[in-house]
């Protein structure tokens, strides 16, 4: 069944199977040849791409259709969460919103990793990442960095891989951002539909056996006892991106990432289609994008990539960068020599510590244990009492009284695998709770010798020279935050017969670790490549997110922001990105085509 006012460009795909229902009685007429064995065998090798390409994305005909004669309101390069965040509030103000989303990869995961069978732990990092970019060799020969974690190749992105930390930061958190982020940023309704959107609650509130008494014990202990933090600020329980998808659901605890959420999306506008109530979503995988070409008005008409050139003669059509800071300004760099004199310039990010301790059960004051797995994790952030620079630990506490059954459970409710505690630490540990503490810090902004800048490489998906380097200000932050973790330690155990896991020997030990030890290698949440700013003051972008001097081109992300922060960043992401949507919809924001106004680039 097809829609017949729905240009041949716009295709809606018909299940190839019919549902068991449709099948009782006599034979569906629509029926193929060989789709039943009948008269010949069918495919006998499909593989998991071709199953999913001819329901769910653009086909060979369709493609040829869209480069011939496409004509969309948004092209979105990209498909995590910004991607999802934008899409989805975009169809929600239009139903009939043509949008076409590129992505440079292929489908992979069908969700967050850890809500797949355990033995899917395997696929964290490795081949499951890949790096757009040549990394310099002062960074690689910095041994507390040594490199910048890449990119998930494949449709969702990064968010099948994230930890789901979603804290919202406080105005005064948000230094060196324009008023026009600011303003956008008070709105109460920013931060609701972000955070409806990723489903974030407070691990307090999962209401699950697994985040239970000791919870409610951690984030007590914490909260009044914060000033034996000296750094510290604030502290909650956690925000996760794990809640209910419904409220009647029964799943307590489902990480979330995007290709589900986007597919739902396809398929419910695949169904308003059908109904001549909206228009479908095309999704297109394995094209990257490699340059944008903008006319003597400044607007882009011309999109190259992999598969060919996307063009149009209007001005109707906006393009959404979706693809992370780095490939965003990678794109920016190739395709705009103006850009060439901001993007890039500055970079920022996090640097990570990590520690693990442990103390007896009877140390946690005002709970008991009970006889299964239990997890707490809450969020603790402050800043350097003198350079004001932030951090933030992500604690997670954990109770195993059965490390071998617990497994399971653990590897799927740990906010962060890759923070989480090891079958080692765990056994042995049925009488103590260990601590598992991910403490964050911002690299400063100020830093002129961390950048993204273009070389003489050949693939213009990658032909940038990435570089993070150290200063004194991060040095200082990083012993700060390192004391601050080790005050929340204390706290927390009440200090008495505290241990701390040491990675050299494998064991427990009495004493801290050695420093070396428990600072990770490999920076995250690379920002700034971009930010929201007047040229003048080294700004790549207006208020309406869009390079200096292109019409139609809107970035997303944190290539935005002008400095980190230390919070983590996809819900602050999101809220931008469904902002942006809500201005471009001719009913809520018109868009000027004039350059924005300077007044709300100030700082």
């Amino acid at each position: 069944m097809t829609n017949a006012r729905l240009p041949d460009y716009l295709k809606i795909p018909s299940p190839t199977i019919p549902s068991f229902h449709s099948r009782v009685g006599k034979p569906d007429a629509s029926r193929q040849a060989n789709s039943c064995g009948y008269p010949v065998p069918g495919t006998q090798s499909p593989s998991a791409t071709s199953v999913m390409a001819k329901d769910y994305f653009v086909s060979d005909i369709t493609w040829s259709n869209i480069l011939d004669h496409g004509k969309f309101d948004y092209i979105v390069i990209g498909s995590g969460c910004t991607a999802l965040a934008f899409i989805d509030e975009a169809l929600k103000l239009d139903k009939n919103a043509r949008i076409l989303c590129l992505e440079r990869g292929d489908f992979w995961l069908p969700s967050h990793f850890q809500n797949l069978p355990l033995p899917f732990k395997m696929v964290l990092g490795g081949p499951s990442e890949t790096f757009p970019w040549t990394l310099s060799r002062t960074t690689f020969e910095t041994k507390e960095l040594g490199f910048c974690h890449g990119s998930c190749p494949f449709f969702g992105g990064r968010s099948t891989f994230w930890s789901a930390w979603s804290p919202q930061p406080a105005k005064t958190l948000m230094r060196g951002f324009p008023r026009s982020m600011i303003r956008t940023a008070e709105s109460p309704a920013f931060w609701d539909e972000a955070k409806a959107l990723l489903h974030v609650t407070p691990a307090s509130k999962i209401d699950d056996t697994v985040f239970a008494g000791l919870q409610t014990a951690i984030d007590k202990v914490l909260a009044s006892n914060l000033n034996k933090i000296p750094s510290a600020e604030s502290v909650e329980s956690a925000p996760l991106a794990v809640g209910r998808r419904s409220p009647t659901s029964t799943l307590r605890f489902n990480k979330f990432s995007v290709p589900g959420p986007l597919l739902g999306l396809y398929d419910e506008q695949r169904k308003l289609a059908l109904k001549e109530k909206g228009a479908p979503l095309e999704l297109m995988t394995n094209c990257a994008v490699t340059n944008m070409t903008k006319g003597d008005d400044g607007v882009v008409r011309i999109i190259e990539t992999n598969k060919g050139v996307l063009s149009w003669i209007d001005e109707d059509t906006k393009i959404i960068l979706c693809a992370g800071a780095i490939p965003n300004a990678t794109l920016l760099l190739n395709s705009f020599e103006e850009c060439r004199d901001t993007v890039g310039k500055r970079i920022t990010g996090h640097f990570l510590s990590h520690i693990v301790a442990r103390c007896p059960i009877a140390n946690i004051q005002g709970w008991k244990p009970s006889k299964s797995l239990e997890i707490a994790a809450t969020y603790l952030a402050g800043r350097h009492p003198q350079t004001l620079r932030q951090y933030h630990v992500q604690i997670t506490a954990i109770h195993s009284p059965n490390p071998d059954t617990d497994a399971d459970d653990a590897a799927r409710e740990c906010p962060d695998y890759a923070a989480a505690a090891t079958y080692e630490q765990l056994k042995g540990s049925e009488n103590y709770v260990v601590f598992v503490c991910a403490t964050l810090g911002e690299f400063t902004e100020k830093n002129t010798q961390n950048y993204v800048k273009l070389n003489k490489t050949k693939d213009p998906t990658s032909n940038v020279t990435l570089q993070f380097t150290l200063v004194e200000d991060d040095r200082k932050l990083w012993d700060a935050m390192d004391q601050a973790t080790y005050d929340s330690i204390k706290t927390m155990s009440g200090q008495p017969n505290v241990e701390y896991w040491d990675s050299n020997t494998q064991g427990w030990i009495n004493s801290k670790p050695a420093v070396d030890t428990i600072r990770i290698p490999g920076i995250v949440h690379e920002a700034s490549t971009a930010y929201v700013g007047s040229k003048s003051n080294g700004g790549s972008l207006d208020s309406w997110c869009r390079p200096h001097g292109v019409k139609n081109v809107f970035a997303t992300g944190g290539a935005l922001f002008p400095t980190a922060g230390s919070w983590n960043p996809t819900l602050t992401m999101c809220g931008f990105a469904q902002d942006l949507a809500r201005k471009l919809h001719p009913k809520i924001g018109t868009l000027v085509r004039e350059s924005a106004s300077q007044e709300e680039l100030l700082v």
